[in-house]
């Protein structure tokens, strides 16, 4: 679930820098953006091939099963 959670965080800090390079108009802020952005992507691919590889991708997070735990 952290992990989830950590690679939302992940895709929204991408979409905020998108919205900063939309607006920036010095070409050395928007080079040190691009490499900002490198540099998150390959954080993001991590923590998604780690989804995948566990299958937590497409699955809903759920609650755990009480009667399970208990027996």
């Amino acid at each position: 679930m952290l992990l989830f959670h950590t690679t939302t965080i992940v895709a929204y800090i991408l979409s905020a820098y998108g919205t900063g390079l939309s607006r920036i108009t010095r070409k050395d802020v928007i080079a040190t953006y691009m490499k900002l952005m490198t540099e998150i992507l390959a954080i993001a691919k991590s923590g998604s091939d780690l989804l995948i590889k566990n299958g937590w991708m497409e699955k809903v997070l759920e609650t755990a099963n009480r009667r399970k735990l208990t027996h």
